[in-house]
């Protein structure tokens, strides 16, 4: 009988390694010691991804952020079968009245978006459909719900993973938009006339 040698326990070196950092990884985001909305970016200071999606809106040929160059708004990756999505909805109403907001409906069905915004309200300018979830890798989507500022020279300002509640509208969107607006006047751009 031969001696097991010490290459044959490699695979199970590298697994003990991956699960504790995994679970010190579970245990810091559990106390809250690690912040998933903080996750980097490496989009923010950078030209936003070009991203050209079907409307959900028929009448729409394309949501095509690149024509949107020259003012600030936001992109809001959402789905109707997220619900940390439904509980943002009131926030995003609310910035909705500071700034455009364009939708990316991720992974979603176009009757099952249609059904989402009637139920939670449509605070966006146009809904783009992500169905393959293609927008998402090129925008380095970790999950939905997840917020992007642009700002006017079409570079992403800022990057919100997660729900937007109360505290992080007031905490860190609305200084921002004020800041990229400048006078703090709504760029008059969001309504859906």
């Amino acid at each position: 009988m031969m001696a097991p040698r010490i290459t044959q326990f490699i695979p199970l070196f590298v697994f003990a390694l991956l699960a504790v950092v995994s679970a010190v990884s579970l245990i810091l985001t559990l106390s809250g010691e690690r912040r998933i909305s903080e996750l980097p970016s490496a989009l923010v200071g950078r030209a936003v991804p070009e991203t050209v999606l079907p409307s959900l809106d028929p009448a729409s040929v394309a949501v095509q952020l690149a024509t949107i160059a020259g003012r600030p708004y936001l992109v809001n990756f959402f789905a109707s079968w997220c619900a940390p999505c439904r509980a943002e909805a009131p926030a995003l109403a609310v910035l909705a009245r500071e700034i455009e907001i364009i939708g990316i409906a991720y992974k979603d069905r176009p009757e099952d978006t249609q059904k989402f915004l009637k139920n939670f309200g449509n605070p966006y300018a146009g809904v783009g459909m992500d169905r393959d979830g293609q927008a998402g890798l090129l925008w380095g989507v970790y999950g939905v719900p997840e917020t992007y500022l642009i700002g006017a020279d079409g570079r992403v300002v800022l990057r919100h993973a997660g729900p937007i509640d109360a505290d992080i509208m007031k905490g860190r969107f609305l200084p921002e938009i004020k800041k990229i607006l400048g006078t703090g006047a709504r760029p008059g751009t969001g309504d859906k006339g």
